[in-house]
């Protein structure tokens, strides 16, 4: 972790996808020892609420920004951009909304990306 974490220019933003639970904790855990105040993490994967709530918290405690996002689209978000739900840390959300609008799926009125609020409302 150290060394992909230090190949990414500061303030970093990091997204990760694993299964809930425990492997979010650990992996987070492997990456915020790398990490610098500023630095964001964004959860991806399916989390209960009160989880990533809890991360916020820790991840404040450290400087650190933590974004829940919730992505859904199956196999037609996989061939043209899924529909994504950050939600925690509006810093972090602006830190990475440019990236997130141009991977999320496109319609007429733009990219289907928003930030839906802070706590643990996203994923």
């Amino acid at each position: 972790p150290r060394d992909f974490v230090l190949s990414i220019k500061p303030p970093r933003s990091v997204i990760i996808l694993v299964k809930a639970g425990a492997p979010v904790d650990q992996t987070i855990a492997a990456l915020s020892d790398h990490m610098s105040p500023g630095d964001s993490i964004i959860d991806g994967g399916n989390e209960w609420y009160q989880n990533t709530e809890r991360r916020l918290h820790e991840a404040s405690q450290k400087g650190l920004l933590y974004l829940g996002m919730g992505v859904s689209g199956g196999e037609e978000g996989a061939r043209n951009g899924p529909s994504l739900m950050p939600g925690g840390s509006f810093e972090a959300y602006n830190n990475v909304k440019d990236i997130l609008e141009k991977v999320a799926a496109q319609v007429e009125d733009g990219p289907c990306v928003t930030y839906v609020g802070e706590g643990g409302l996203s994923n």
